[in-house]
């Protein structure tokens, strides 16, 4: 009888113990940034690429980006890099249809356009997308043709991410293997005392 009692107690400290460690173990939700983009601004203007000649640019906004690069990526596009020449974009949401192996035609590429909290207008970017550091408060601008500007302005840009909300980047935990291991070492005290028990 006690060591059936003791095994049942063993039991529920162990249930206790697993029903903690899942709440430790279940990452937090990323916290978002307040309302509007607080962050890096983006606007990307597919030119003739676009299915509807009256479609407004696309726009985005990337919390904490690495690059320019990143910060299309973070702002939810997807970014194709031309094979051969490191930074340069191929394709932004797979367009346009290319094989990516080699630079575009110089009238039919993705100009990279920078702008500061505040500007009007936009200034092409000396550095490629993967060089360059765009701060909070930034627009990032991309547009496909021949090397004109984006039809959407960085005030305009600005306002039209107004109630954006970034996620952050979600960082990885790893508080899961502690309770995993913490779960194996409580099964085998539970084990090894309830073998003892049965044995006195």
């Amino acid at each position: 009888m006690a060591a059936t009692a003791t095994s049942r107690r063993l039991a529920a400290l162990a249930a206790t113990l697993f029903t903690a460690l899942c709440f430790i173990a279940v990452p937090a939700s990323p916290v978002s940034a307040q309302s509007g983009c607080t962050d890096v601004t983006v606007v990307v203007d597919f030119g003739p690429l676009a299915a509807d000649d009256s479609t407004a640019p696309a726009t985005g906004c990337a919390a904490d980006p690495a690059n320019g690069l990143d910060a299309l990526a973070r702002a939810g596009f997807s970014v194709t890099e031309v094979a051969s020449i490191r930074g340069m974009v191929c394709r932004i949401d797979e367009l346009p249809e290319s094989t990516c192996a080699t630079a575009p035609p110089a009238k039919e590429y993705w100009s990279y356009w920078h702008a500061e909290a505040g500007d009007t207008e936009w200034s092409y970017s000396p550095v490629g997308g993967a060089d360059s550091s765009p701060d909070a408060g930034d627009v990032e601008g991309w547009s496909f043709g021949d090397g004109a500007a984006p039809a959407l302005s960085p005030a305009d840009a600005a306002a039209a991410t107004e109630g954006v909300e970034a996620e952050a980047p979600q960082d990885r935990s790893y508080t899961w293997l502690f309770a995993v291991a913490a779960l194996a070492v409580i099964a085998g005290l539970v084990f090894w005392r309830v073998r003892r028990d049965r044995r006195a």
